[in-house]
C-alpha cells in the first residue's frame, strides 16, 4: 500500500516539515462528503487536475450557509500580493463568500454563497457555480471541506482572466476567514499554499450504474412537486434504467396509491406489477412503491410533539426475498440552521418516527428496515442520529449509507443552478446493517455520465434534472 510521507516521518519531523506539507502539491483521492480521513497529515489545500480542495476547522459549530457569520475563502491565483484586492497579505484574484456579506453593512448576513473575481481595482459577482462550489457537510459541523473546479481554459473563463489561471500550472495561496456581517474578523485559519499539477477537465464515467446482483435494490428520491405528472419521460428513462424494486419517494403530492400504481405500471412496467402505499394526507407527497406485494401499509398518522401536522413518513413491510422487510419514505422539516426552530422540529419529527417504527418493528416481529428520503439537513446532524437510533436488529442504531455521484468525488443530493445555495446532501438512507449487506450504492447525476454509459442505460443528459434531488440507488443483500 503506498503510504503518504506524513505517515512515515517521526513527529519531530513532521512539526520541522509542517509548512511544506501545508502547501504540498500531493493530489490525494480526496472526496467532499465531509470526513477528512483521507487527507494526509498536515495538509490544509491540495490540487488534482481538474481541482482545488481546501479543508478547514473554525473556531464555532455552525450551518456555513446559515447567515450566521460570513465564511470567505481566498484565493491568491498567481501567488502574488501585487495583484488582485490587497487582503491578508495577498493578492486576492478569487474570493469565495458562503453566507456572503450584504452590501448594505446594516442588513443581515445573505443565505448561501457566491464569489468574487477581483482585478484591475475592478470586483466581478460570480455565481457558486461559476467556480463549481462544494463544500460538506451541509450541516453545522466542526471541520469542512470543499473545492473548486480548475475546468477554465482561456476559451473559457466566463470572461474573467483570472479564472483562466485555474487551468495552468503554478502556485496559487490562501486562506479562510470567517468574519461578521459589517467584515470585522472573527475567525481566520492557517494560511496555505498548493501547487497546481498539469490541468485536465475532469471525465464522465465511462461505465453504467451496475444492475443489482442477487440484492434489493432501493431507491430514494424526492420528486419536486409531483414532477413525473408533468415530466413523466424523464422520470420513466431514470426507474427503467435503475431497476428499483423498491422506490421511496417524497413530493409526489396529491397522488393516492392506485394513482402511484398506474403511473409506474404506464411508464416503468414490471412483470410483477406494482405495489404502493402513500401517506393520506393531500400534500404529505410521500410513498413507497414496491415490486413485491405489501403485506402491511404503515400509513397511520404519525404526530410530533408539538405539531398539529402529521409527520411526512409512510412505510410499507413489504414481501421482499428473505424475508419481510419494513421500508419508510421520510421527508423532514425543511430550512433553518443549527438550533432554529427549524431545526429543532426536525429533531422532534425524526424522534416521532423511531418511536413509530420500532413499534412496527416490535409488532410484526421484523429484523430488516431501510429508511430514506429528504431529511433537510442543513441544521444540524442530530435528526439523523436520533432517526436511527436503536432500530437494528440487535438494537444498535440503522447504519448510514454513503453513497457518491456516480462517476464523481462528491455525496451532494440536491442542486439547483438557479439558487443561491450550494450541492449539498439533504437525503439519506439508513438500513439494518445487523441483517443486511450494503452491496451497492450511488447518487445519480445523469450529466456526469459520458454518452456511452447514458446510451447503454437509456437516459438523456438532463433526466436527472427532472428534479431538484438525485435518485439514490442502494443495493441490500441478506446476510449470509
Amino acid at each position: 500500500m503506498r503510504r503518504s510521507l506524513a505517515a512515515v516521518l517521526s513527529p519531530l519531523a513532521l512539526a520541522l516539515l509542517a509548512p511544506s506539507l501545508t502547501a504540498c502539491a500531493q493530489s490525494p483521492r480526496i472526496t467532499i462528503d465531509g470526513e477528512q480521513d483521507d487527507w494526509p497529515l498536515s495538509v490544509t489545500a491540495s490540487a488534482d487536475a481538474s481541482s482545488i480542495f481546501v479543508r478547514f476547522s473554525p473556531d464555532e459549530t455552525l450551518t456555513l450557509q446559515g447567515g450566521q457569520r460570513c465564511t470567505r475563502v481566498l484565493f491568491d491565483l498567481d501567488a502574488d500580493a501585487t495583484t488582485g484586492l490587497h487582503a491578508d497579505s495577498l493578492g486576492v484574484d478569487l474570493e469565495i463568500q458562503i453566507s456572503p456579506l450584504p452590501s448594505d453593512k446594516g442588513a443581515a448576513l445573505a443565505l448561501g454563497a457566491r464569489a468574487y473575481a477581483h482585478a484591475g481595482g475592478q470586483r466581478r459577482t460570480l455565481a457558486h457555480t461559476d467556480v463549481a462550489l462544494e463544500f460538506a457537510p451541509t450541516y453545522a459541523a466542526s471541520d469542512y471541506e470543499l473545492r473548486i473546479s480548475r475546468g477554465f481554459d482561456p476559451d473559457d473563463a466566463r470572461g474573467v482572466p483570472a479564472l483562466s489561471r485555474l487551468w495552468g500550472e503554478g502556485r496559487v495561496r490562501g486562506v479562510v476567514v470567517q468574519t461578521d456581517n459589517a467584515g470585522a474578523p472573527l475567525w481566520r485559519g492557517e494560511s496555505f499554499e498548493v501547487v497546481l499539477p498539469a490541468p485536465r477537465a475532469r471525465r464522465p464515467s465511462a461505465g453504467p450504474v451496475p444492475p443489482p446482483a442477487g440484492a434489493l435494490r432501493v431507491v430514494s428520491h424526492n420528486v419536486l412537486h409531483a414532477s413525473p405528472e408533468r415530466a413523466p419521460d424523464a422520470f420513466a428513462r431514470l426507474y427503467t434504467a435503475l431497476s428499483p424494486d423498491v422506490v421511496l419517494v417524497q413530493e409526489w403530492d396529491a397522488w393516492n396509491a392506485a394513482r402511484l400504481e398506474a403511473w409506474f405500471d404506464e411508464h416503468a412496467p414490471s412483470e410483477t406489477g406494482w405495489h404502493a402505499v402513500a401517506h393520506p394526507g393531500d400534500r404529505a407527497g410521500v410513498a413507497v412503491i414496491s415490486r413485491y406485494p405489501i403485506i402491511h401499509a404503515v400509513d397511520e398518522p404519525v404526530h410530533a410533539q408539538g405539531s398539529g401536522w402529521p409527520v411526512r413518513f409512510v412505510g410499507a413491510v413489504i414481501d421482499a426475498p428473505g424475508g419481510p422487510l419494513l421500508a419508510g419514505s421520510i421527508h423532514l422539516k425543511c430550512c433553518g440552521f443549527a438550533g432554529s426552530p427549524e431545526d429543532e422540529q426536525r429533531k422532534r419529527e425524526a424522534r416521532a418516527i423511531n418511536d413509530h417504527v420500532r413499534r412496527v418493528l416490535d409488532e410484526h416481529g421484523i429484523e430488516r428496515c431501510v429508511l430514506g428520503g429528504d431529511l433537510n439537513l442543513v441544521g444540524s446532524r442530530p435528526p439523523l442520529d436520533i432517526l436511527r437510533a436503536s432500530l437494528d436488529a440487535d438494537d444498535t442504531d440503522l447504519a448510514t449509507v454513503s453513497p457518491l455521484v456516480w462517476g464523481e468525488r462528491t455525496t451532494h443530493t440536491w442542486t439547483d443552478d438557479k439558487s443561491a445555495f450550494t450541492p449539498g446532501r439533504l437525503d439519506w438512507v439508513v438500513y439494518s446493517d445487523a441483517v443486511l449487506d450494503n452491496t451497492f450504492a450511488c447518487v445519480v447525476e445523469s450529466a456526469a455520465l459520458s454518452h456511452s454509459a447514458r446510451a447503454a442505460m437509456g437516459l438523456e443528459a438532463d433526466d436527472s434534472r427532472a428534479s431538484d434531488h438525485l435518485p439514490i440507488v442502494v443495493d441490500l443483500a441478506p446476510m449470509d
